[in-house]
């Protein structure tokens, strides 16, 4: 402790942080990190969501493949649905139409409208559902002489 001249009077000095010092720190620091945190939180999330749109465009983009191929040397309208359980991810299911019907956007014995969707079936019921994410890829396929003449 110090003395003050002339006077008796000690002067104490403060080693350490006062009670309102520290609630004003705390508050600058709460007001900062919580809604960096947030920031963090909702950026995670979003990242998870374009992984799985990047997964769905994947597989969509696979089965559109198999199914042009498949298309063009054998011409046959049908609906296609199924999952990719065989990969581990038996939440993500598709469907495919191969049509040639105007209708669909094909001219019949010339023209095939492909159409693949892909989805995460979040709740299991084998049904796309309007929150459920989504790809969609679409292609033609012309009904050709040297396709059907190609060996299978």
């Amino acid at each position: 402790m110090k003395h003050q001249r002339g006077t008796g009077r000690r002067i104490k000095q403060h080693s350490g942080f006062s009670l309102l010092e520290m609630l004003a720190a705390a508050a600058l620091v709460t007001g900062t990190v919580v809604p960096a945190l947030a920031v963090i939180r909702d950026s995670m999330a979003k990242s998870r969501d374009l992984h799985q749109q990047q997964l769905l465009g994947n597989y969509a983009v696979r089965i559109l493949e198999e199914q042009t191929a498949y298309a063009a040397t054998n011409w046959t309208n049908e609906t296609i649905t199924g999952s990719f359980s065989a990969d581990g991810h038996g939440s993500i299911r598709y469907t495919l139409t191969k049509s040639d019907a105007p209708a669909d956007g094909g001219l019949v014995s010339q023209l095939m409208n492909i159409v693949v969707t892909v989805y995460d079936d979040a709740d299991g019921d084998s049904t796309l559902d309007v929150s459920e994410i989504q790809e969609t890829y679409r292609t033609k396929v012309a009904k050709l002489n040297t396709y059907e003449n190609e060996e299978q």
